[in-house]
């Protein structure tokens, strides 16, 4: 089992110590990253990186949905499930809260929980990442680093001239992703088990620009013209990367999707009445 807390709060950091010591009393293996280990105060727990990604059979995660987003990453290089343990603030992709934790994982670990597929978004930049993808739960965003200057990116779609958009930037979400950063933009709400890719303008310098919902069987390329910004392009809203001088970006779908548990009788709709606090009809 892993656990990947968030590792600058100390409720976190006492939980990933207690949970650990709570899965080796029931005979199995807990692991973590040596960081978060040595946070943990746990430092015997923390294995490398190819280590802890061997053979886990569940990630566990510890905070809220950044936390969670984190450990969805390593959950999907290892093909395991993830499960998040709410210690945030919406806690909008986590399944468990922290007063539950223990009795939700007894579940968990009997097998009594629903098991949900995601899809994600793989992203390549053709010049100058030496090949490597990036893999987005939530959501790609092509934008830039100066605030007060507009950056112009060209959209094709599979291999058709599609738009041209000045602004702040595009977002390129999944349906799990819809409820963050592009809802934020003026993105609609997508149910977080279709397969969609949505892209959503941010501070577009045009009245009619609006989301475009498209087939997850497209391709995208994204030009980034530089002239007086920097381009870059953000994954999660944890890894930045600037693009080079007519850099083009690749996002399409990943070829897996990300295996997450949330508890019997899960509804999304639910989820969202109380997250964001729908008003209660009459």
């Amino acid at each position: 089992m892993g656990i990947m807390p968030h590792i600058f709060k100390e409720e976190t950091l006492r939980a990933a110590k207690e949970l650990g010591r709570w899965l080796e009393e029931k005979g199995l293996e807990a692991r973590m990253l040596p960081g978060d280990a040595e946070a943990a105060g746990c430092p015997g727990r923390g294995v490398e990186e190819e280590e802890f990604l061997r053979g886990l059979d569940l990630v566990i995660s510890l905070g809220g949905d950044g936390a969670m987003l984190r450990a969805s990453s390593f959950a999907y290089r290892a093909d395991a499930p993830v499960v998040g343990v709410n210690l945030g603030k919406k806690g909008f992709l986590t399944a468990l809260e922290m007063e539950g934790m223990y009795a939700g994982l007894e579940e968990v670990l009997k097998g009594r929980y629903l098991l949900q597929e995601r899809m994600l978004l793989e992203c390549w930049i053709r010049e100058g990442c030496g090949g490597r993808p990036l893999y987005a739960i939530n959501e790609v965003v092509v934008g830039k680093r100066e605030l007060q200057r507009m950056i112009r990116l060209e959209v094709e779609i599979n291999g058709e001239y599609f738009h041209y958009y000045a602004g702040d930037g595009v977002i390129f979400s999944t349906p799990t992703g819809s409820t963050a950063y592009s809802l934020s933009a003026g993105g609609p709400i997508v149910e977080p088990t279709l397969e969609c890719i949505i892209l959503t303008p941010i501070c577009s310098h045009s009245l009619v620009d609006r989301s475009v919902i498209i087939s997850p069987q497209s391709e995208i390329e994204v030009l980034a013209r530089r002239e007086k910004v920097m381009p870059s392009i953000s994954v999660d809203g944890r890894e930045e990367v600037e693009l080079p001088h007519g850099g083009k970006v690749l996002i399409r779908k990943a070829p897996r999707r990300l295996k997450m548990v949330k508890a019997v009788g899960y509804s999304f709709y639910t989820l969202l009445r109380e997250k964001f606090e729908f008003p209660e009809g009459k």
